[in-house]
């Protein structure tokens, strides 16, 4: 059997995550999706790719994605929720987040339809399967077979149409018709852009922005629903906070930021040792071996999170230097790319304007100011379907107030 070497603690653990020396490998099980997509690049192809796709995550389009974009899809999504006075959180939480995927990814919705979300969903859903494919408790080859078809269905549908949008501006860009100003600011639009100085067909930019979805939306969810019962949790202890948390956006950021650092998208990273070498820590890797970075040990790391590392605990002091959501996005060249536009900055931008708290800070405090609160007669469900700790289904009340106003 090969062995494994594990790193844990958060400066070692850091230190392995800029290590170009050790190479992603937890996302190989489904090429049929990731195959050369930017995850799972290394090297030089990383390098380039990052380069051009992340001119589109400078902090200006953070502010900009908050404020021009997030209201209206927002406002949509929570629509029919306000209506019926009910939710179930994940899948809120995906169909909000679904949409401003597809935005950054370059998908269009000409319809800008419930159907359309729905078919976006589906499609998406199947996508995080054959990412998270490594930690799934499914038969993995069916998983991959039901990747593929997803993936082809979603190309006819969505991505064949918004492909030759972009291709026509593009051509009147080079014409003199357009400006570059002119395009849409997404993924679709750089990759196509740059395909022959990249080498891309289409296939590859069909996975690519196939990963951009899934990841922009997966993760998200999750956080949304690991922070809202995190924040249940601690008004019930804590009800002098629970008028705070609607007024106070930096508090509320806070929250985001505590529950990110124990609820990590992934709990550990996996890597490969391209070449033979000594870890900080003092372990020798061979070429080939693999390697475990425990994220979830290095957030919990007392001398720099405290004695109280393992529970939420928004008002705790972290050491200098150390981010607030811990290891939680990555560091180094695989750093999360939607780190500022879900976790946001957190401080008012030189011109004054008001801080940027992220989509995820916004999405709770929609959803806080809507009274939402657990629905007594519906228990929330872990997911089976995943070894991760995520839940499956968290059902809400939302509008109206239960009698007491109290949730």
């Amino acid at each position: 059997m090969t062995h494994t070497a594990r790193v844990t603690g958060y400066h070692n653990a850091h230190a392995a995550l800029c290590d170009k020396r050790l190479v992603q490998s937890m996302y190989s099980e489904c090429n049929v999706l990731m195959e050369r997509v930017l995850l799972t690049l290394h090297g030089d192809a990383h390098t380039c790719r990052r380069a051009i796709e992340w001119k589109l995550f400078r902090r200006d389009f953070a502010r900009f994605y908050e404020r021009e974009i997030y209201p209206n899809t927002l406002a949509q999504t929570l629509a029919p929720y306000l209506s019926s006075g009910q939710m179930d959180l994940p899948e809120f939480g995906f169909r909000v987040n679904i949409n401003l995927s597809a935005d950054i990814a370059g998908i269009d919705r000409p319809e800008g339809s419930a159907a359309e979300t729905d078919a976006l969903v589906a499609y998406t859903r199947k996508f995080s399967e054959g990412a998270t494919l490594f930690h799934s408790t499914r038969d993995k080859d069916t998983v991959r077979r039901e990747v593929g078809e997803a993936l082809e269905s979603f190309k006819h549908a969505f991505f064949v149409p918004s492909r030759d949008r972009r291709e026509q501006m593009l051509q009147r860009v080079g014409k003199g018709e357009l400006s570059e100003d002119e395009l849409p600011r997404d993924i679709l639009t750089v990759l196509l852009a740059n395909r022959q100085e990249q080498n891309l067909d289409d296939d590859m930019i069909l996975r690519e922005v196939a990963f951009f979805m899934q990841a922009g939306s997966h993760s998200s969810a999750n956080a949304l629903t690991h922070t809202f019962h995190e924040l249940h949790q601690w008004c019930l202890s804590h009800p002098e906070d629970r008028e705070r948390l609607q007024n106070d956006e930096l508090f509320l950021q806070r929250c985001v930021h505590e529950s990110l650092r124990l609820h990590p998208a992934s709990p550990v990273a996996w890597r490969t040792a391209g070449e033979a070498f000594t870890l900080p820590d003092g372990t020798d890797l061979a070429e080939g071996e693999s390697v475990v970075i425990d994220l979830m040990s290095a957030n919990l790391e007392a001398p720099l999170f405290g004695d109280d590392a393992a529970i939420f605990n928004p008002k705790r002091e972290v050491a200098p230097r150390i981010p607030p959501f811990g290891l939680t996005f990555g560091i180094g060249i695989h750093t999360c790319f939607g780190r500022d536009i879900a976790g946001g900055l957190g401080t008012a931008s030189e011109s004054g304007q008001a801080p940027h708290i992220g989509t995820l800070s916004n999405l709770l405090k929609s959803l806080l100011a809507c009274n939402a609160r657990p629905n007594p007669a519906l228990a929330a469900q872990l997911d089976d379907g995943t070894e991760r700790p995520n839940w499956g289904t968290y059902p809400l009340l939302i509008g109206a107030t239960d009698g007491g106003g109290k949730s």
